[in-house]
C-alpha cells in the first residue's frame, strides 16, 4: 500500500505529512489525517495531486500583512 505525502508550495524538500489516508478540502484549508490518526490542518488549497507517485501539492495561504 502506498499512502500519500503532502508538500507545501513545492515538490522539493521534506513532506509536511506522510502516510496520508484521508483528506478533506475546506473553503480556506486542507485537513489531512494519516493512517495512524495524526491530523494536520494546512491553511490554503490543493494545487495538484499526482496519483502515480502518491503526492499532494498544497498552496499555503500567506497571512495578510506578512512580508518575506
Amino acid at each position: 500500500m502506498c499512502l500519500a505525502k503532502a508538500f507545501i508550495n513545492s515538490w522539493s524538500g521534506q513532506p509536511v505529512l506522510e502516510d496520508i489516508a484521508h483528506m478533506q478540502v475546506r473553503e480556506d484549508r486542507v485537513e489531512l489525517e494519516t493512517l495512524f490518526g495524526e491530523e494536520k490542518t494546512v491553511p490554503g488549497r490543493v494545487i495538484e495531486i499526482d496519483f502515480k507517485t502518491s503526492k499532494i501539492l498544497l498552496g499555503q495561504q500567506q497571512t495578510a500583512g506578512k512580508k518575506d
